[in-house]
């Protein structure tokens, strides 16, 4: 029940942090002038592209943990559980080949140094970010109706 419970704190402190920022942060951040969006834009790319591959891998660990016999999860829960650890599997490979090339762009940028398609490269990462956040999403609901059927 511990790891059940841990699992599901870890990726559901995951999924608020990346809804806050497809929902808050990143929406801000595009009203403001030129100066302050791009350096905040790159000090979020930089600060969450050294966070989020450690907080994903670990949930997506801590999910397949619960797989295990140790666990004990009957019926039902377990497959869900396969299913939120299909989700969290896909995301981080989502991840690698889509947003996270952009991220790496994104956090070099400065106002003097913006590509000719900067706007459009946002979009992009915008766009798969939520993306990967409604899919995270759906795993954590997952994982909590595993944690309600076992």
């Amino acid at each position: 029940m511990a790891l059940q419970l841990v699992a599901v704190l870890v990726l559901g402190l995951m999924c608020g942090s990346e809804l806050n920022v497809a929902a808050f942060g990143h929406p801000t951040v595009s009203h403001q002038a030129l100066e302050v969006h791009v350096p905040m834009r790159a000090s979020f790319a930089a600060l969450l592209g050294h966070v989020m591959p450690f907080w994903m891998t670990a949930s997506t660990l801590l999910n397949l943990l619960l797989l295990l016999p140790f666990a004990h999860l009957k019926g039902s829960a377990k497959g869900f559980v396969a299913i939120a650890f299909a989700i969290q599997v896909f995301a981080v490979v989502f991840s690698l080949i889509l947003p996270v090339p952009i991220n790496n762009r994104i956090m070099k940028w400065t106002p003097s140094s913006l590509p000719g398609d900067w706007k459009t490269q946002e979009h992009r990462w915008d766009a798969y970010h939520w993306f990967r956040t409604c899919a995270l999403i759906v795993a954590f609901a997952l994982l909590v109706i595993a944690m309600r059927a076992n």
